[in-house]
């Protein structure tokens, strides 16, 4: 447990120093808290429309962040050379994929609550009718901000991280792991699976989402091995 808060103490000082990694924080933390109410500002839209196009911008600035984040934490330690002295120290395996993992994500759903405290904000400013909880008041959007930009947060830190670990440029790795998110685009596209604007409907997608991530992070952790990194490192 020590070897892991070290790694993730680590790894958020990484993100903190990282000016880039700040600005796409704020960039898109702030675009898409501020569209959502321009949206509702401009066009007739249904209520429960406008719900679900509030937290589909959530979910959009939680992506872009842990997509940029999650390659970064790799990346940068590659391009340094510091990741051949990382996987040099006696720091477990699990202590080293986790700890990236874990800040990755954890940095994706802070952008999901500052985007919910800003869209308040921001509704109330531009809409012109004073104060509105918004999604909050509905138990679907309670469910799908808190609950889907959780499972969306890890997800994308656990392929974002996989994909640094082969792809060596910043661009490329971005854009495999926000490609890797619309992978759960197809079955809606194709008809295989019909969206149900219910709360149990979403309240089940968000647990079977969740278990797919946990699954995943766990699987990454017992797939990841120094040992094999290392020598895909020298080719």
């Amino acid at each position: 447990m020590l070897d892991l808060t070290s790694m993730m103490w680590k790894e958020f000082a990484e993100v903190v120093g990282n000016q880039r990694s700040l600005r796409v924080f704020g960039i898109a933390v702030i675009i898409m808290s501020v569209l959502p109410s321009i949206t509702a500002r401009h066009a007739v839209v249904n209520p429960i429309v406008l719900l679900l196009l509030r937290v589909v911008y959530i979910l959009f600035a939680t992506a872009i962040v842990v997509a940029n984040t999650a390659p970064d934490l790799v990346l940068h330690e590659r391009v340094g050379r510091t990741l051949d002295y990382l996987l040099a120290t006696r720091l477990p395996d699990s202590a080293i994929f986790g700890g990236k993992v874990i800040v990755a994500a954890a940095i994706g759903y802070v952008a999901a609550l500052v985007a919910v405290v800003l869209q308040l904000v921001f509704g109330a400013l531009l809409s012109g009718h004073g104060w509105s909880w918004l999604y909050l008041a509905d138990p679907v959007g309670i469910i799908l901000a808190f609950g889907m930009s959780a499972a969306v947060s890890l997800y994308v830190a656990v392929v974002g991280t996989f994909v640094a670990l082969r792809v060596g440029d910043q661009r490329s790795a971005y854009l495999v792991t926000v490609l890797s998110i619309g992978i759960w685009v197809i079955p809606f596209l194709l008809g295989w699976i019909h969206l149900g604007a219910t709360t149990a409907w979403f309240a089940q997608a968000t647990e079977v989402f969740g278990a797919v991530s946990i699954v995943l992070g766990v699987l990454g952790v017992l797939l990841f091995r120094r040992e094999m990194l290392v020598l895909y490192l020298q080719e």
